[in-house]
């Protein structure tokens, strides 16, 4: 009887297919390995690197980065929060991407971010609450003097519904500079866990779970006039990142567009209008779907009132709304020739 030899293979651990994925920061490259059937994301955070994130299944669209070369995909047969346009230009949420070769993703947000704004989970004081129109109203908190928070004016936290395990993310509408007063603008619904918290037991010094910061969205460092373009309280990050302007000496010209659906649903005119006072290369527009009898407001949405003069060379937009709008304004600048890498968005998405 004649014995087959032993491949020495079989009896060894054979090792992982990996592939070199170079992770392009607004500020540095960082190289890492990913084996076969390892999302991108657990990838990096393996070996040691840091990308913003938050669910970690798919949902939130936090960890979205753009393949720019090499082969990069995620699971079919399943809803993302991205657009089929953005899949096609590369956009992948990198928890759930598996890289079939080497690639390069680009990151939209420097890496130093995650090292001068770490994300913590602290409990904050409700400070004050104010309503700023039918369907919005205004949280105002204050961070624990022994706790270490910063944020990139753009970003924003989770917050617990006190009583309930409910939680809700929220946009940072104070400047970065206010790190231990924080103000966010939220929308209030007919139902919803946050909305009844705010309607009917909400009173100043309720403590409030807080996690933070998170996102990457906010000012991408190109030079150039800025389009600001928010629907509904979507204009909360753009007061951040409008306070955040108002320190830089470039006085490239700023254009905010404003739009809510109803009239009575508007917020902050007043505080636009101040704005505008001291700072000379803003200008904003406000606009309405309803029509109005006032003569300084527009009648139609945001994305409507969009022209050509809007887009002028080295423009860079910068979009936050729900998830209707975005996908308009993103397909309308585009077609006004604003090109792709100069529009960045945040979308809300339903709770």
């Amino acid at each position: 009887m004649t014995i087959a030899p032993i491949d020495p293979l079989l009896d060894a651990d054979v090792a992982p297919v990996t592939h070199c994925v170079r992770l392009k920061f607004a500020d540095t490259i960082k190289e890492i390995q990913v084996p076969e059937g390892v999302s991108v994301l657990d990838a990096a955070a393996a070996a040691g690197t840091r990308m913003v994130h938050q669910c970690g299944i798919g949902t939130c669209g936090t960890c979205v980065g753009r393949v720019s070369t090499g082969a990069v995909s995620m699971p079919e047969g399943r809803v993302y929060p991205l657009r089929r346009d953005e899949i096609a230009a590369g956009m992948r949420l990198l928890c759930q991407a598996h890289a079939h070769g080497d690639a390069e993703v680009e990151l939209d947000y420097p890496a130093a971010m995650l090292d001068d704004n770490p994300v913590v989970l602290t409990a904050v004081k409700l400070t004050g609450l104010n309503w700023l129109a039918d369907t919005v109203a205004e949280l105002k908190v204050a961070v624990p003097k022994s706790v270490s928070f910063s944020f990139r004016a753009g970003q924003y936290v989770r917050l617990r519904v006190p009583g309930t395990d409910e939680w809700r993310s929220y946009s940072m509408a104070s400047g970065e500079r206010s790190k231990r007063r924080l103000a966010f603008t939220i929308r209030v619904l007919p139902q919803g866990a946050m909305s009844e918290y705010l309607r009917e037991r909400a009173a100043v010094g309720d403590e409030i779970a807080m996690e933070g910061p998170l996102g990457s969205f906010g000012l991408s460092g190109q030079s150039g006039p800025i389009l600001l373009l928010a629907g509904g309280t979507g204009l909360a990050p753009m007061l951040s990142i409008l306070e955040s302007l108002q320190t830089v000496r470039d006085r490239a010209p700023i254009r905010l567009v404003f739009g809510c659906a109803r009239g009575r649903d508007l917020f902050h005119l007043d505080e636009l209008e101040g704005r505008r006072s001291f700072m000379p290369n803003l200008s904003v527009r406000v606009t309405v779907d309803e029509p109005l009898e006032r003569t300084d407001l527009l009648c139609g949405n945001p994305v409507d009132t969009l022209t050509a003069d809007d887009i002028t060379p080295g423009t860079s937009a910068y979009l936050c709304g729900p998830p209707a709008m975005l996908d308009a304004a993103h397909a309308r600048l585009q077609e006004l020739g604003l090109p792709r890498e100069r529009i960045h968005s945040e979308q809300f998405l339903p709770s």
